[in-house]
């Protein structure tokens, strides 16, 4: 009979077993790129083991998030929370988040956070959800046939290391306000570039000064937007949409799924773009006070680059 199981730090020799629990655990299989991706790893990683190996995994990735009036919160962010088939129905989970949120109070975490599928998991541990407008979806189609006057200043090229961090100052500003709105570190940058692989980068720079950009690309027939930064200038917000729009056209692209922050000065470019997208409720995350409780009564965006 297995040993009982024992809570500890994750250790490089996990690596493997890991990475295998997360793509029998998860649909579709969680694979370990963005994990990889953080240097401190290990130390962000518990794993629960009894006498036949590892049997349950939890991340707790430390993040600065926007909060209401100006603020910036100390976020304990909790991902890849997995237990084998065969370890099921043991409290494995529930030790697993007791143990993490332990962490996040001796480090000084304000709340945690967390995005599931299945909240009913966490309520015991003291975990509420909230919504949040994060995406429009819906019908698309190819609009202005003229496209932009600027469309020639949409640069792109494929998301890739180093190719979303250069945008930084863009993406911050275009964020004032929106609450869950991350504050990037190199590593969240980094862990965004892979996140969103696969993707293009579509940018205007004027006299080598960036002033604008997307994250788009078509994923199954699917027309996808990311991510839009352009705080400063309408028309380059209208830029960047009319080149994903020319490139969507060539795919045959006819549904669409927009992620902005449910502002004015985005909406009013998007619904250009996709006037029958309709938001998507989502109420897949989940917070919880450590230190304090939350304060994001407001506009609240998170987007696809920033899960973990």
């Amino acid at each position: 009979m297995s040993a009982d199981p024992i809570i500890r730090p994750a250790a490089a020799g996990d690596a493997a077993p890991l990475a295998a629990l997360w793509a029998r655990a998860f649909t579709p299989p969680l694979a370990p790129g963005q994990w990889l991706a953080d240097p401190e790893r290990f130390a962000h990683t518990l794993v629960a083991e009894d006498g036949d190996g590892v049997i349950g995994s939890i991340y707790g990735l430390p993040k600065r998030l926007r909060e209401a009036g100006g603020g910036v919160a100390r976020v304990h962010g909790i991902g890849s929370v997995a237990v084998a088939d065969r370890a099921r129905g043991r409290g494995i989970a529930r030790r697993l988040v007791a143990a993490t949120l332990e962490s996040a109070r001796r480090t000084g975490a304000d709340w945690a956070l967390l995005f599931t599928g299945t909240p009913e998991v966490y309520r015991s541990s003291g975990f509420t959800v909230f919504g949040m407008r994060r995406a429009l979806s819906g019908p698309w189609a190819p609009g202005r046939e003229e496209g932009s006057d600027r469309l020639g200043e949409v640069g792109r090229e494929p998301v890739g290391p180093g190719s979303l961090a250069p945008f930084a100052e863009v993406y911050e500003r275009s964020r004032e306000g929106v609450e869950l709105a991350p504050v990037r570190s190199a590593r969240d940058w980094t862990m965004a570039e892979v996140r969103l692989a696969g993707l293009r980068r579509y940018a205007v720079e004027r006299d080598g000064v960036a002033h604008g950009y997307a994250v788009a690309g078509v994923q199954d027939g699917l027309g996808v937007l990311a991510e839009l930064a352009a705080p400063d200038s309408a028309d380059v917000r209208v830029a960047l949409l009319d080149a994903i729009a020319v490139d969507w056209a060539a795919a045959g692209v006819e549904r669409c799924d927009l992620a902005v922050p449910d502002r004015a000065e985005d909406l009013a470019a998007v619904r250009a773009f996709a006037p029958h997208a309709a938001w998507t409720p989502d109420e897949t995350g989940m917070t919880r006070p450590v230190g304090r409780e939350p304060r994001i009564p407001g506009t609240r965006h998170f987007g696809a680059a920033d899960y973990f």
